[in-house]
């Protein structure tokens, strides 16, 4: 699903065959080379790209801004809830709030299982399980 965003690049900025992968690809999944090539070359070119997606996404009608989310939102469940870098960029186009709420209940519709800390778009699971762990360990302290 991803590939409709990475088609999008490739035709406007020409993109080589290691950034069409490397798109592809979650940062977890990212070799250390495949690092080195993406924060040297394309982190860089990255504020263009999401510029020309938003661009993108400005000029679609309403109900064609729900498909370009329904897309992320696919290609997400289909890793599980992790996006690659481009599922990234398109999130960071069209509101990471949204999609994430979208991608939850389409997974619970359809009964699919997230990965760990793709539920609350990562940082929210850490979140509440540090709470929980202070919460306990104050519990603990008090006594």
């Amino acid at each position: 699903m991803a590939e409709e965003f990475i088609n999008l690049l490739k035709k406007k900025f020409d993109l080589n065959e290691a950034e069409i992968n490397l798109m592809g690809k979650t940062m977890r999944r990212l070799t250390r080379e495949d690092r080195k090539y993406f924060f040297k070359s394309m982190k860089p070119k990255e504020k263009i790209y999401k510029e020309y997606l938003s661009a993108y996404y400005q000029s679609l009608e309403p109900e064609q801004k729900t498909d370009f989310i329904e897309i992320t939102v696919n290609s997400l469940l289909a890793k599980g809830g992790e996006p690659d870098i481009a599922d990234s960029m398109a999130m960071g186009v069209a509101g990471r709030i949204p999609v994430y709420n979208r991608m939850r209940e389409k997974a619970e519709n359809e009964g699919l299982k997230l990965n760990l800390l793709a539920n609350f778009g990562g940082i929210g699971t850490v979140i509440m399980l540090v709470g929980g762990i202070t919460a306990i360990i104050l519990y603990l302290l008090a006594k």
